[in-house]
Formats: C-alpha cells, structure tokens, sequence
C-alpha cells in the first residue's frame, strides 16, 4: 500500500497538484480533462486487488470525466461561433464606410458644408419646442424655435450659421432640444446624423465599433437607423 501512495503521490507531482510546488513554483492548481484521465488511468492500474474500486465509484468518476469533455468541447464550439459572428457582422460593418448612421447623441459634427441633421421621437405632444446650438467651448452659438407637435418623430436641422447669420467654423456642436411636456420644460432626447469612416473589430466585449466623422468611437449594436 505505501508503493501505491508513493505512485500516487508521484503523479500527483508530476502534474502539478502538490500544494508547496504550486506555491512555489506556480504550477497549474486546476484539472483539465488529460490530467483527469491520467489520475483515474493511474488511479486503476494501482488500486488493491483485495479492495477494489467499487462499480458506483467508478461510474461516477466516469461521469464527471464525461461531463468534463463535454463542457470543453461546447466551449470550444461557442468560441468558434462567436468569432465567426464577430468576422461576419465585421464584414457588413464594412459596408457602411462613407455612409451616414443615426446616433442616439446629442453632438454633432458640422463640416465646411451643410449642417447637423437629428431627429427626436415624442412619447406625448409636446409645447413650444425650441432649440441649441453650443460650440465645443459651451458657447450657444445659435437658438432657433421649433413650435408644437404632437406624438411621434420629429426631424431638425441646424444650418450651420450663428444668430448673426455667420458661417460656424467646422467642427464638433452639441444641439440640445427642449419642449414643455405636461407643463414643465424637459430636454428632450435626440439622435444625430454622423458619417461612418472606417470600422473596427476589438471593441469592448468584442463588439464591431464604427469611427465617426469628429464624433470618435461608437458600438455597432447602438446604431439606431443607417441612412444613404
């Protein structure tokens, strides 16, 4: 019996599992499914032929060997799904390079030409709409009246000029909308027109992310609408 503790003891080393080496050499502390199956190979070629392992025993150890292979293959199975996924939602991302998407944002980037273009979704009618344009300082640049509307989706633009009829230099504006909603002023929730530049893989969670003109880095998953 002390040969067969000595052997045990001695794969037990050689895999890694005796707690000082662990400690002291950083060596694997978890079973993957071959140490698995050495231990009980091991485990049968040494047990005492005057007390065997019982057959409950053994089928159980079975099991969660079986187990064992099972969960790592799924995991191995999902991991080549969700690449796969990755690759192919990657590549219909591409095809919105120099195409224009609607982000749930209030900032927008105004070029040499044209404006910012946005929409905002009511839940109720809403009063005496209005809205403003700030520039990256925080400086209101513009304000312009909307009116009233009722329930539903309501486009805006700002055309780029200054309350004193002056061309805004290019560059990135947040246009902010207010209305009265139920008699209290709210500012409402907007989305904003941007230009897709390029498209990346790697995002956070792995997520396809798409560089917009001025605006930077934003989720795939959060688009909201793609335009032409």
């Amino acid at each position: 019996m002390t040969t067969i503790n000595n052997d045990a003891n001695n794969i037990l080393r050689d895999l890694g599992l005796n707690q000082e080496e662990n400690l002291e050499s950083g060596r694997k502390e978890q079973l993957g499914q071959s140490d698995f199956l050495s231990l009980l190979t091991t485990q049968l070629a040494n047990q005492d032929p005057f007390d065997p392992m019982d057959n409950k025993e053994f089928i159980s150890q079975m099991a969660e060997f079986s187990s064992l292979s099972g969960m790592e293959e799924l995991n191995q199975n999902f991991n080549t799904l969700a690449s796969s996924l990755t690759s192919n939602q990657a590549l219909q991302a591409s095809a919105l390079v120099g195409r224009s998407v609607m982000v749930p944002t209030s900032v927008g980037h105004l070029g040499e030409e044209g404006g910012i273009e946005g929409r905002v979704s009511l839940d109720q009618s809403t009063q005496n709409m209005w809205g403003e344009v700030k520039d990256a300082s925080g400086q209101v640049v513009r304000r312009f009246e909307i009116g009233n509307y009722s329930q539903g989706d309501l486009e805006f633009e700002w055309d780029g000029m200054s309350d004193t009829g002056e061309r805004m230099p290019e560059g990135v504006y947040s246009v902010n909308i207010y209305g009265q909603v139920g008699g209290t002023t709210e500012q409402l929730g907007t989305v904003i027109k941007a230009q897709v530049n390029s498209v990346n893989l790697g995002g956070s969670d792995g997520q396809v992310v798409l560089n917009l003109t001025g605006l930077g880095q934003v989720n795939l998953a959060d688009i909201e609408e793609i335009g032409i």
